[in-house]
């Protein structure tokens, strides 16, 4: 019999987290699987070599050392909601939750707050009313839907929250918020890294993941994974998150593709404006003309050496973070837009990217303080653009103990 040829492109991706660290949580193919491009996944090989440096008594070279290396994957992922019309809830999830978690970005969900008129607004600020939460933040990263009087048909994000109820918003508002706005907030969930406080809030906030690889007719599987998720895409188009990954390589074995397996193969939503009055992009409160953009995570994962293992390395572990996100606006007049200075001055700003209108296929990416650090003069077509580059920072914690430089929501 004739090897049996493999297609790559055939390819399953189950992830599921892990109650104890590096031991098989056992992925079910009909709850576990995530959406992956299919021509995205990769894997390495467990062992490497170093040449040998013993003597032979000829020129020969020595058998080599075969020896263990960290076991990394990745894959990309096109970002989306649950499904059109769906709503979410405790455990109605986006697709990507369990990647995002092990990424070490904290889930959180809020329950929908119906709307109701605010008791006092402003050109980029609303005061809410009493059955909105008097926690400090409570409501960080979140879009503030305006259903009716001024400023009806916008969603702004909320990139501040105060005890008072006063909610900051990404946009400017002509003519200023009043007590004729009525806002509410959609049931959601919202993504944030974190930065465990002790050991038990690390089990939590950045929890390893037991990942099954399915290959036209192979199965490999990990153990103890974590990993860094960057973000980009382009206008009109949606956005992608790649997910590079180490864990703990627990073998390949000969595995049928699941005749089980669910997975959501939906659309997912684009960065269009579309008919909402809120800009699909913004940065500094103004909507902002992009082409393209990027968030890079910043994040290290470090493999500790442990020779309890099978191949000398345990689970990987996120040890810092420092974000940049990257967009190509076109260049404008300094009365719009003075990068320059805004570097030279230390400015902060926040930065918006929404994807889809649809309930419970709609994503935003919601960064509340940003610092512009490089400005490079550039072309789109015969266009002049400006490439920018943008530290993220955090303002704190939010109620959840979580960090607050970047949010992506789902609602």
């Amino acid at each position: 019999m004739a090897d049996q040829t493999i297609r790559p492109t055939n390819v399953a991706v189950l992830i599921k987290l892990e109650t104890i660290e590096n031991v098989d949580a056992q992925p079910d193919p009909a709850v576990d699987a995530i959406p992956v491009e299919a021509d995205s996944v990769t894997t390495n090989n467990p062992w490497t070599n170093e040449a040998a440096n013993e003597a032979t008594g000829s020129l020969v070279a020595g058998a080599p050392l075969i020896i263990g290396q960290a076991s990394t994957f990745s894959f990309k992922s096109r970002i989306k909601g649950a499904g059109a019309g769906a709503i979410y809830s405790a455990t109605v999830k986006p697709p990507l939750h369990p990647a995002f978690q092990a990424c070490g970005m904290r889930g959180q969900f809020t329950a929908a707050i119906v709307a109701a008129l605010v008791t006092a607004g402003g050109a980029n600020s609303v005061t809410l009313p009493a059955s909105f939460p008097s926690t400090v933040r409570a409501l960080l990263g979140m879009l503030l839907l305006i259903g009716a009087g001024t400023g009806a048909g916008a969603a702004p994000a909320i990139i501040e929250y105060s005890a008072a109820r006063v909610a900051t918003l990404s946009e400017t508002f002509t003519p200023p918020l009043d007590a004729s706005t009525s806002v509410s907030v959609p049931a959601n969930w919202t993504y944030a890294n974190t930065s465990p406080i002790d050991g038990a809030a690390r089990l939590v906030d950045q929890p390893s993941a037991t990942v099954y690889i399915y290959i036209d007719g192979t199965l490999r599987k990990f153990t103890g994974c974590r990993g860094t998720v960057a973000l980009d895409g382009k206008s009109a188009r949606p956005g992608y998150g790649t997910f590079n990954m180490t864990g703990v390589y627990q073998g390949k074995v000969d595995a049928a593709m699941p005749t089980t397996l669910v997975i959501a193969g939906h659309t997912a939503p684009v960065l269009v404006q579309g008919s909402s009055k809120s800009p699909a992009a913004s940065m500094n409160m103004k909507p902002l003309t992009i082409s393209t953009w990027s968030l890079d995570p910043g994040s290290q994962i470090e493999v500790p050496d442990d020779p309890n293992t099978i191949y000398g390395f345990g689970a990987g572990q996120v040890v810092d973070r420092m974000k940049m996100l990257k967009v190509d606006p076109l260049a404008t007049l300094v009365a719009n837009r003075d990068t320059v200075s805004d570097i030279g001055n230390g400015v902060t700003m926040p930065a918006v990217l929404r994807h889809g209108s649809q309930l419970g296929n709609r994503w935003a990416l919601v960064l509340p303080k940003a610092q512009p650090v490089s400005s490079d003069n550039g072309t789109r077509g015969k266009l002049a653009s400006e490439d920018t580059g943008l530290q993220v920072l955090t303002i704190g914690r939010d109620a959840v103990t979580r960090d607050t430089d970047g949010y992506l929501v789902f609602y």
